[in-house]
This record gives structure tokens, C-alpha cells and sequence, in this order.
């Protein structure tokens, strides 16, 4: 594949992961309201008690997250090879995160989350794999 069909492809995969980023944060202030009773509950509970520091710690945590990955997406959408790395680095970090706390969430937002994996899988291979991030033109 030539540069030029390997930068299009990755600015529009860019753009396309963007989007289903956004989308999937704004389902998950309503993903309570998809899941069956017996589970939004159960949701309702582990979450009812007292806002304290480790809730604040987690917040900043996510925060720092996604804003680092914001960066790596706007880095690689200027065919930054850092951003690539941080992109990297960022996934593998929030990966193991995962493994800490059980996880309940609707079909919907869960599909939408297999699919921007996908999205980010095939962003990662252009920026390494491909001739996108190749100085000078």
C-alpha cells in the first residue's frame, strides 16, 4: 500500500474511532437504563455509597486516560510516530486496569466497545506496519 492510501485510511479510521469514543460515552450515562432490572440494581448498589477519595482518584485516572489517548489520536492524525507509542502505552495500561473491578454493561455498549477495539487494532497496524508514519513526503 502506498503512503497516500495509507494516510487516508488512517486519518478516516481516526475519524471513525473518534466518533465511536463519543457515542459510547454518551451511552454510558443512560447504560443503566438498557440493562435488565435484576443487573441495573445491582449496578444501582455497588454505587450507592459515599463519594470519597478513591472515586475522586478514579475519575482522574479515567480522565488522565482518555485525555492521553485524545492526544495520540490527534498526534497520529498528524502522522506523529510518539503518538503511536503513547497509543500503545495507553491501551496496555487501561487493559490491565480492567482486571481489577467486575464490569456490567448492555449489549449495545459492550458491541460498540468490541468494535472501537477493532478500530484501534487497525490504527496501531497502519502506524506500525504501514508507510503512514514515514517522514517527508
Amino acid at each position: 500500500m502506498d503512503k497516500s492510501k495509507a494516510r487516508l485510511i488512517l486519518r478516516f479510521l481516526l475519524v471513525a474511532l473518534f466518533g465511536l469514543i463519543v457515542l459510547s460515552i454518551g451511552l454510558a450515562f443512560v447504560a443503566d437504563k438498557l440493562l435488565p432490572d435484576a443487573l441495573a440494581d445491582w449496578v444501582h448498589q455497588e454505587n450507592a455509597g459515599e463519594f470519597g477519595v478513591g472515586d475522586i482518584f478514579g475519575l482522574l485516572f479515567w480522565g488522565a486516560g482518555l485525555f492521553l489517548f485524545f492526544v495520540s489520536m490527534a498526534g497520529l492524525f498528524f502522522y506523529q510516530r510518539w503518538a503511536a507509542w503513547m497509543m500503545a502505552v495507553v491501551i496496555a495500561v487501561f487493559s490491565v486496569q480492567l482486571l481489577f473491578s467486575p464490569t456490567v454493561e448492555p449489549g449495545l455498549l459492550s458491541l460498540m466497545g468490541s468494535l472501537s477495539d477493532v478500530l484501534t487494532g487497525l490504527v496501531l497496524g497502519l502506524a506500525f506496519f504501514s508507510d503512514a508514519l514515514q517522514a517527508g513526503d
